[in-house]
């Protein structure tokens, strides 16, 4: 049971940061793959020019601005 098979059960908004220098998944596999949210009301990928697989740590401060950002917009 993979989450492939339940995108369609999301309805919610969707923020995918995706760091471009992910040696794990491409970027051009997130382009794809946020296609996949077919029912959010707005399924967003930004990515974060240098970015490693685990974002948070190689750039903190990109990560809680989009957060804090994207909260600030769907958390009222």
């Amino acid at each position: 049971d993979g989450l492939h098979s339940r995108l369609s059960d999301v309805r919610c908004p969707v923020l995918w940061l995706h760091g471009t220098a992910d040696a794990v998944y491409s970027v051009k596999n997130a382009e794809e793959e946020i296609k996949m949210f077919v029912n959010s009301p707005d399924a967003q990928l930004k990515t974060v020019e240098g970015g490693q697989h685990f974002l948070s740590f190689s750039h903190p401060k990109e990560v809680d601005g989009a957060l804090i950002q994207f909260v600030g917009k769907y958390g009222k």
